[in-house]
């Protein structure tokens, strides 16, 4: 049982991880059009880039505030 909370915590964050990066690519969206590649015009693209260093973010602090000091 503590296997499948594991996995439906991890599914439920990386939701939620997505949703911040949906909001976060809209707020930045005006800046990110100044930038002349087409690829960064696409929505998909940046939610994509945003969830991944939000990804990494998280496990970066993970392991920072579960490291044995």
């Amino acid at each position: 049982m503590g296997r499948a909370k594991v996995l439906i915590a991890f599914a439920v964050l990386g939701y939620l991880l997505g949703v911040g990066a949906y909001y976060l690519f809209r707020y930045l969206e005006p800046y990110l059009r100044q930038i002349p590649s087409t690829i960064l015009w696409e929505g998909w693209f940046i939610s994509g880039v945003l969830g991944a260093i939000l990804a990494v973010l998280l496990v970066i602090a993970w392991a920072y505030l579960s490291s044995e000091r």
